[in-house]
């Protein structure tokens, strides 16, 4: 029977049971070392110093609006009289002397023109000028002769007290025209109103001409 050799390895030579030793020496020799190089150096000091911040207070103080004067402007220069070169106007001509009596009552002066009324455009209105009094055309003879018929649109300008100011022909025919403008001065109208007072506004009137039958 043959006899089995079991085989051991030395514990001098087993290197899984000597590394643990092996680490905590090389562990402790670098911190040794560490501890030295940090003693060892001088502590470094700069040459410069940085200046202690200084507390800056600021003060702000309101300063009045200065006023800026206009001057007035200088006076205009006097006017030189100048010698006419006018032969017949003899030497001794001399300006005669007025006397004024300051007195006497002013005469009246006449009254400021009144401010002519702006006219306001039909769509501003609030309130649209309303027909009161309306007028039929007078058929013209001359057309009625002729058997003519048509349409004649006038604009008219409404003043604030519901009269008609001026007439103006937007579509004409020649025989009815002065017809139409006649009757359109005679029509008579509540104002149109904007906002809260009476305005001037154009509007238009159409007329129609037809013969009967």
């Amino acid at each position: 029977m043959a006899h089995k050799q079991f085989m051991y390895k030395n514990p001098e030579v087993d290197l899984k049971r000597k590394a643990q030793k092996w680490f905590e020496i090389a562990l402790v020799i670098t911190l040794g070392f560490v501890i030295l190089i940090f003693y060892a150096f001088k502590e470094f000091e700069p040459k410069y110093r940085l200046q202690k911040k200084v507390d800056v207070k600021i003060q702000v103080e309101e300063i009045p609006q200065t006023q800026q004067f206009q001057k007035p402007p200088p006076p205009k220069r006097p006017a030189i009289p100048i010698e006419s070169e006018d032969e017949d106007i003899p030497e001794d001509l001399t300006i005669e002397e007025q006397n004024i009596d300051f007195t006497q009552p002013v005469e009246e002066l006449p009254p400021p023109p009144e401010e002519e009324e702006p006219i306001v455009p039909f769509h501003a209105l609030s309130e649209k000028p309303v027909v009161i009094k309306r007028v039929e055309p007078v058929y013209p003879e001359l057309a009625r002769k002729a058997g003519i018929e048509g349409r004649v649109i006038v604009k008219v300008l409404i003043n604030t007290k519901g009269d008609v100011e001026k007439v103006e022909v937007i579509k004409s025919h020649p025989l009815l025209d002065q017809a139409a403008i006649e009757a359109a001065k005679q029509f008579k109208f509540k104002p149109g109103k904007q906002r809260d007072r009476y305005v001037k506004v154009w509007m238009t009137i159409p007329f129609n001409f037809r013969l009967k039958k």
